[in-house]
Protein backbone atom coordinates (compact mmCIF):
# COMPACT_ATOMS: atom_id res chain seq x y z
CA UNK A 1 0.00 0.00 0.00
CA UNK A 2 3.01 2.22 1.15
CA UNK A 3 4.33 1.32 -2.79
CA UNK A 4 1.13 1.96 -4.68
CA UNK A 5 0.72 5.86 -2.33
CA UNK A 6 4.13 6.79 -3.42
CA UNK A 7 3.30 5.76 -6.94
CA UNK A 8 0.43 7.86 -7.34
CA UNK A 9 2.16 10.48 -5.90
CA UNK A 10 4.61 10.45 -8.19
CA UNK A 11 2.52 10.18 -11.27
CA UNK A 12 0.95 13.41 -10.06
CA UNK A 13 3.87 15.47 -9.61
CA UNK A 14 5.07 14.18 -13.26
CA UNK A 15 1.61 14.99 -14.87
CA UNK A 16 0.86 11.93 -15.44
CA UNK A 17 -2.98 11.55 -15.06
CA UNK A 18 -3.38 8.64 -18.22
CA UNK A 19 -1.18 6.28 -16.23
CA UNK A 20 -2.86 7.21 -13.30
CA UNK A 21 -6.13 6.31 -14.45
CA UNK A 22 -5.27 2.83 -16.28
CA UNK A 23 -3.23 1.34 -13.58
CA UNK A 24 -5.09 -0.75 -11.89
CA UNK A 25 -6.40 -2.20 -15.19
CA UNK A 26 -3.37 -2.62 -16.76
CA UNK A 27 -1.92 -4.70 -13.48
CA UNK A 28 -5.05 -6.69 -14.06
CA UNK A 29 -4.26 -7.03 -17.69
CA UNK A 30 -1.12 -7.82 -16.95
CA UNK A 31 -1.59 -10.38 -14.39
CA UNK A 32 -4.13 -12.34 -16.77
CA UNK A 33 -2.03 -12.10 -19.80
CA UNK A 34 1.54 -12.64 -18.54
CA UNK A 35 2.51 -9.24 -19.97
CA UNK A 36 6.56 -8.81 -19.90
CA UNK A 37 7.53 -5.46 -18.25
CA UNK A 38 8.51 -3.76 -21.55
CA UNK A 39 4.83 -4.59 -22.58
CA UNK A 40 3.38 -3.60 -19.52
CA UNK A 41 5.16 -0.12 -19.80
CA UNK A 42 4.19 0.29 -23.57
CA UNK A 43 0.88 -0.08 -22.68
CA UNK A 44 0.62 2.41 -20.17
CA UNK A 45 3.04 4.93 -21.89
CA UNK A 46 -0.25 4.65 -24.85
CA UNK A 47 -3.09 5.33 -22.30
CA UNK A 48 -0.58 8.33 -21.31
CA UNK A 49 -0.06 10.00 -24.60
CA UNK A 50 -4.20 9.19 -25.53
CA UNK A 51 -4.98 11.28 -22.16
CA UNK A 52 -2.50 14.06 -23.60
CA UNK A 53 -3.83 13.76 -27.09
CA UNK A 54 -7.45 13.84 -26.32
CA UNK A 55 -6.86 17.26 -23.52
CA UNK A 56 -5.22 18.80 -26.35
CA UNK A 57 -8.00 18.45 -28.60
CA UNK A 58 -10.63 19.60 -26.07
CA UNK A 59 -8.39 22.66 -25.53
CA UNK A 60 -8.58 23.33 -29.21
CA UNK A 61 -12.42 22.86 -29.30
CA UNK A 62 -12.58 25.11 -27.10
CA UNK A 63 -10.60 27.83 -28.26
CA UNK A 64 -12.25 27.10 -32.01
CA UNK A 65 -15.47 28.74 -29.90
CA UNK A 66 -17.74 26.54 -32.53
CA UNK A 67 -20.59 27.23 -29.97
CA UNK A 68 -22.86 23.99 -30.87
CA UNK A 69 -20.26 21.56 -31.86
CA UNK A 70 -21.27 19.86 -35.50
CA UNK A 71 -19.05 17.10 -37.03
CA UNK A 72 -19.44 14.57 -40.37
CA UNK A 73 -20.77 11.87 -38.41
CA UNK A 74 -23.74 13.94 -37.93
CA UNK A 75 -24.00 15.39 -41.15
CA UNK A 76 -26.47 13.90 -43.52
CA UNK A 77 -24.21 14.04 -47.39
CA UNK A 78 -27.21 12.87 -49.17
CA UNK A 79 -29.46 15.89 -48.08
CA UNK A 80 -27.97 18.58 -50.06
CA UNK A 81 -25.54 16.61 -52.83
CA UNK A 82 -26.44 18.74 -55.41
CA UNK A 83 -25.73 21.73 -53.31
CA UNK A 84 -22.75 20.87 -51.22
CA UNK A 85 -21.23 17.72 -53.22
CA UNK A 86 -20.40 14.91 -50.98
CA UNK A 87 -16.78 14.82 -52.55
CA UNK A 88 -15.38 17.85 -52.17
CA UNK A 89 -16.46 17.91 -48.46
CA UNK A 90 -14.82 14.95 -47.66
CA UNK A 91 -11.97 16.41 -49.70
CA UNK A 92 -12.32 19.15 -47.60
CA UNK A 93 -12.19 17.17 -44.32
CA UNK A 94 -8.83 15.89 -44.86
CA UNK A 95 -7.46 19.35 -44.33
CA UNK A 96 -5.35 19.46 -47.01
CA UNK A 97 -6.23 22.89 -48.41
CA UNK A 98 -4.38 24.36 -44.63
CA UNK A 99 -1.65 22.61 -45.46
CA UNK A 100 -1.34 24.67 -48.85
CA UNK A 101 -2.66 27.65 -47.08
CA UNK A 102 -5.77 27.88 -49.43
CA UNK A 103 -8.62 29.52 -48.95
CA UNK A 104 -12.57 28.07 -49.26
CA UNK A 105 -15.58 29.69 -50.16
CA UNK A 106 -19.15 28.30 -49.22
CA UNK A 107 -22.18 30.55 -50.81
CA UNK A 108 -25.80 29.46 -51.10
CA UNK A 109 -29.03 29.72 -49.61
CA UNK A 110 -29.92 30.28 -46.04
CA UNK A 111 -30.47 26.15 -44.24
CA UNK A 112 -29.16 23.93 -46.42
CA UNK A 113 -25.67 23.15 -44.34
CA UNK A 114 -23.15 25.50 -44.67
CA UNK A 115 -22.65 26.01 -41.13
CA UNK A 116 -22.70 23.02 -40.31
CA UNK A 117 -20.34 21.90 -42.86
CA UNK A 118 -17.98 24.01 -42.04
CA UNK A 119 -17.87 23.65 -38.19
CA UNK A 120 -17.00 19.83 -39.11
CA UNK A 121 -14.24 21.03 -41.43
CA UNK A 122 -13.08 22.51 -38.66
CA UNK A 123 -13.54 19.61 -35.89
CA UNK A 124 -11.78 17.69 -38.05
CA UNK A 125 -9.03 20.47 -38.54
CA UNK A 126 -8.33 20.55 -34.32
CA UNK A 127 -8.67 16.73 -34.49
CA UNK A 128 -5.50 16.68 -36.61
CA UNK A 129 -3.78 19.01 -34.62
CA UNK A 130 -4.63 22.95 -35.85
CA UNK A 131 -5.58 25.50 -34.26
CA UNK A 132 -9.04 26.95 -35.88
CA UNK A 133 -11.19 29.87 -35.15
CA UNK A 134 -15.03 30.27 -35.62
CA UNK A 135 -16.87 33.43 -35.35
CA UNK A 136 -19.43 35.31 -37.49
CA UNK A 137 -17.82 37.73 -39.65
CA UNK A 138 -20.05 40.33 -38.18
CA UNK A 139 -18.93 39.21 -34.61
CA UNK A 140 -15.28 38.95 -35.39
CA UNK A 141 -15.41 42.56 -36.89
CA UNK A 142 -16.83 43.97 -33.63
CA UNK A 143 -13.88 42.57 -31.67
CA UNK A 144 -11.35 44.06 -33.89
CA UNK A 145 -13.11 47.43 -33.84
CA UNK A 146 -13.49 47.43 -30.01
CA UNK A 147 -13.72 50.70 -28.19
CA UNK A 148 -10.39 49.15 -26.01
CA UNK A 149 -7.35 49.22 -28.34
CA UNK A 150 -5.40 46.61 -26.24
CA UNK A 151 -8.31 44.00 -26.70
CA UNK A 152 -8.51 45.24 -30.32
CA UNK A 153 -5.06 44.34 -30.58
CA UNK A 154 -5.41 40.84 -29.25
CA UNK A 155 -8.31 39.78 -30.98
CA UNK A 156 -6.79 40.71 -34.05
CA UNK A 157 -3.25 38.52 -33.02
CA UNK A 158 -5.33 35.67 -32.39
CA UNK A 159 -7.48 35.67 -35.54
CA UNK A 160 -3.80 36.22 -37.57
CA UNK A 161 -2.03 33.05 -36.35
CA UNK A 162 -4.68 30.50 -35.91
CA UNK A 163 -3.96 27.97 -39.07
CA UNK A 164 -7.89 28.23 -40.06
CA UNK A 165 -9.93 30.95 -39.39
CA UNK A 166 -13.88 30.42 -40.50
CA UNK A 167 -16.27 33.45 -41.20
CA UNK A 168 -19.46 32.74 -41.25
CA UNK A 169 -22.07 34.80 -42.74
CA UNK A 170 -19.71 36.54 -44.63
CA UNK A 171 -21.80 39.63 -46.42
CA UNK A 172 -24.74 39.91 -44.35
CA UNK A 173 -24.45 43.41 -44.45
CA UNK A 174 -23.16 46.71 -45.57
CA UNK A 175 -19.33 47.10 -43.51
CA UNK A 176 -18.57 51.04 -42.35
CA UNK A 177 -15.22 51.79 -43.21
CA UNK A 178 -13.20 50.59 -40.36
CA UNK A 179 -14.68 47.42 -40.50
CA UNK A 180 -13.39 46.89 -44.14
CA UNK A 181 -9.98 48.34 -43.30
CA UNK A 182 -9.80 45.67 -40.51
CA UNK A 183 -10.57 42.88 -42.86
CA UNK A 184 -8.22 44.08 -45.17
CA UNK A 185 -5.67 43.88 -42.90
CA UNK A 186 -6.65 40.38 -41.86
CA UNK A 187 -6.70 39.46 -45.19
CA UNK A 188 -3.56 40.95 -46.57
CA UNK A 189 -1.93 39.38 -43.28
CA UNK A 190 -3.31 35.59 -43.99
CA UNK A 191 -2.22 36.04 -47.74
CA UNK A 192 -0.54 32.54 -48.33
CA UNK A 193 0.51 32.18 -44.67
CA UNK A 194 -2.59 30.86 -43.26
CA UNK A 195 -6.55 29.37 -44.68
CA UNK A 196 -9.58 31.14 -44.01
CA UNK A 197 -12.97 29.48 -44.72
CA UNK A 198 -15.85 32.24 -45.92
CA UNK A 199 -19.47 31.24 -45.62
CA UNK A 200 -22.27 33.56 -47.13
CA UNK A 201 -26.22 33.47 -48.46
CA UNK A 202 -25.63 36.07 -50.94
CA UNK A 203 -24.14 35.39 -54.34
CA UNK A 204 -21.12 36.51 -54.90
CA UNK A 205 -21.97 38.91 -57.45
CA UNK A 206 -23.45 40.92 -54.37
CA UNK A 207 -20.23 40.97 -52.51
CA UNK A 208 -18.79 44.16 -53.43
CA UNK A 209 -22.10 46.15 -52.58
CA UNK A 210 -21.22 45.38 -49.19
CA UNK A 211 -17.71 47.64 -49.11
CA UNK A 212 -18.17 51.47 -48.86
CA UNK A 213 -14.94 51.84 -50.78
CA UNK A 214 -14.60 49.46 -53.95
CA UNK A 215 -10.95 49.57 -54.40
CA UNK A 216 -10.68 48.26 -50.78
CA UNK A 217 -13.53 45.60 -51.54
CA UNK A 218 -11.57 44.35 -54.30
CA UNK A 219 -8.50 44.22 -52.37
CA UNK A 220 -10.26 42.06 -49.76
CA UNK A 221 -12.11 39.65 -52.19
CA UNK A 222 -9.00 39.49 -54.47
CA UNK A 223 -6.99 37.95 -51.56
CA UNK A 224 -10.08 35.73 -49.79
CA UNK A 225 -11.71 34.64 -52.68
CA UNK A 226 -10.21 34.40 -55.98
CA UNK A 227 -7.70 31.67 -55.71
CA UNK A 228 -9.95 29.78 -53.00
CA UNK A 229 -11.66 26.54 -53.50
CA UNK A 230 -15.53 27.37 -54.13
CA UNK A 231 -18.15 25.63 -53.78
CA UNK A 232 -21.00 28.25 -54.98
CA UNK A 233 -25.20 27.06 -54.79
CA UNK A 234 -28.01 28.75 -56.35
CA UNK A 235 -30.39 26.26 -55.02
CA UNK A 236 -30.83 23.78 -52.41
CA UNK A 237 -33.35 22.06 -49.64
CA UNK A 238 -33.66 23.25 -46.35
CA UNK A 239 -32.25 21.37 -43.68
CA UNK A 240 -33.38 23.75 -40.55
CA UNK A 241 -37.09 24.33 -42.46
CA UNK A 242 -37.40 20.34 -43.30
CA UNK A 243 -36.00 18.12 -40.97
CA UNK A 244 -35.56 20.28 -37.65
CA UNK A 245 -38.94 21.94 -38.15
CA UNK A 246 -40.25 18.50 -38.00
CA UNK A 247 -38.53 17.31 -34.39
CA UNK A 248 -40.84 18.49 -31.84
CA UNK A 249 -38.43 20.97 -29.21
CA UNK A 250 -35.56 21.09 -31.58
CA UNK A 251 -33.03 23.63 -31.06
CA UNK A 252 -31.83 25.53 -34.34
CA UNK A 253 -28.01 24.12 -34.68
CA UNK A 254 -27.49 26.47 -37.69
CA UNK A 255 -27.91 30.17 -35.58
CA UNK A 256 -26.92 33.55 -37.68
CA UNK A 257 -24.74 36.28 -36.48
CA UNK A 258 -25.11 37.43 -33.01
CA UNK A 259 -27.30 34.81 -31.91
CA UNK A 260 -25.03 32.50 -30.33
CA UNK A 261 -22.29 33.75 -27.54
CA UNK A 262 -18.94 31.98 -28.01
CA UNK A 263 -16.94 30.86 -25.01
CA UNK A 264 -13.58 32.89 -25.02
CA UNK A 265 -11.03 31.03 -23.52
CA UNK A 266 -8.24 33.74 -23.92
CA UNK A 267 -10.46 35.83 -21.57
CA UNK A 268 -12.12 32.84 -19.11
CA UNK A 269 -15.47 33.70 -20.21
CA UNK A 270 -18.47 34.88 -22.61
CA UNK A 271 -16.88 37.53 -24.99
CA UNK A 272 -19.30 40.48 -26.07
Amino acid sequence: METRTQLEQQLKRLKMPGVLHALDLRVAEAQQANLGYLEFLSLLIDDEMQSRENNMLAKRLKAAAFGVQQTFEQFDFRFNEHSLPPATLRDLATCRFIEQRRNVVIGGPPGIGKTHAVKAIGHEACRRGYQVLFRSTQRLLHDLCADSAERAERELRYAMKVDLLILDDFAFRALDQKEAEMLYVLAEGRLSTASTILTSNRPPEDWYATFPDPVVGGAILDRMVSAAIKIIATSGRSYRREVMGRIPGARDLSQGPGETKNEDPREGGESS
